[in-house]
């Protein structure tokens, strides 16, 4: 009951509340004590096993609802990972506020390699994600994925290195690395990158915060790979930023249900964050 109540944003007494309403409608209990906590009757494990397509029907008709009225209004939740929440979302709602405002937004942070799968589910609307060629994102049914913008890696140290412009990958094999977690698709990308290069980085530290990963190079802990909307969370004096003769890119695209009714607010966000992907791709390209 705690754990359901945490992950739901409620308190556990509005939780028991909710499922004694759950046991007047249907005249039997659905959930009885166990140990410490509660686990469901046969009565409850039926409705667990419907509650997914049943709440999947209920947004469907919503969903549809909306579409016939043509309004571009009402909740949309779009699905981010860090990275893009910290420099992306707060022009998307600016945006928003001003060419639409009877759409409420809300933003889900999410792990990236998470986001199909939260899109999948229905846990949001639209999801942005990135694509590796070495570690592509997976391509789930019922989901569609939209390419939205390619971004180049440069290498990252700090300002006080002594670097050049332009360099290879192999021309700072040697030196220590800030590497993302090899399990998540980024730390794959970055490490088949620097192997197809012909080295294996030799790993100071493993951060998967793109934030922290930038502040210990820029105390001189290391170099990482980074792109310019990654740079973006740290300011331009911090870190020194260096041309690679390698192609290192990802995509930032955008996932959404291949089922569900295209509702008027949710294209309207759709197009706003290309928009806003693209605009700040080249304003920040500009200010380097």
């Amino acid at each position: 009951m705690t754990a359901a109540a945490a992950s739901l944003g409620y308190t556990t007494g509005a939780v028991s509340h909710q499922l004694a309403a759950l046991a007047r409608a249907v005249g039997t209990e659905v959930v009885r004590p166990h140990g410490r906590g509660v686990a469901l009757t046969e009565a409850g494990l039926a409705l667990a096993e419907r509650a997914e397509p049943l709440l999947a029907a209920q947004r469907d008709a919503v969903d549809s609802a909306r579409a016939a009225s043509g309004d571009a209004s009402g909740t949309v939740r779009v699905g981010a990972f860090a990275t893009v929440a910290a420099s992306l979302l707060p022009q998307l709602v600016a945006d928003l506020a001003t060419s639409h405002p009877r759409i409420t937004l809300v933003g889900i942070e999410l792990t990236v390699d998470d986001v199909a799968g939260a899109v999948r589910r229905g846990d949001v609307d639209l999801g942005l994600g990135l694509d590796y060629p070495g570690a592509p994102i997976p391509r789930l049914p019922g989901t569609v994925l939209r390419p939205l913008r390619t971004e180049r890696f440069e290498l990252v140290s700090a300002p006080t290195s002594d670097l050049p412009s332009r360099l290879r990958l192999t021309d700072v094999a040697h030196l220590p690395w800030i590497l993302p977690p090899l399990p998540t698709h980024y730390g794959a990308a970055v490490r088949g990158a620097c192997r197809a290069a012909g080295f294996e980085p030799r790993a100071a530290h493993e951060v998967n915060d793109t934030s922290t990963t930038l502040a210990l190079v820029a105390q001189g802990l290391g170099v990482t790979l980074a792109t310019p909307i990654m740079l973006r969370l740290r300011p331009a004096h911090d870190l020194r930023t260096t041309t690679l003769y390698d192609l290192v890119e990802r995509e930032i695209v955008l996932l959404e249900p291949s089922t569900a009714p295209r509702r008027p607010a949710v294209e309207a966000v759709a197009r706003t964050i290309e928009a806003v992907v693209h605009g700040t791709g080249r304003a920040f390209s500009i200010g380097l």
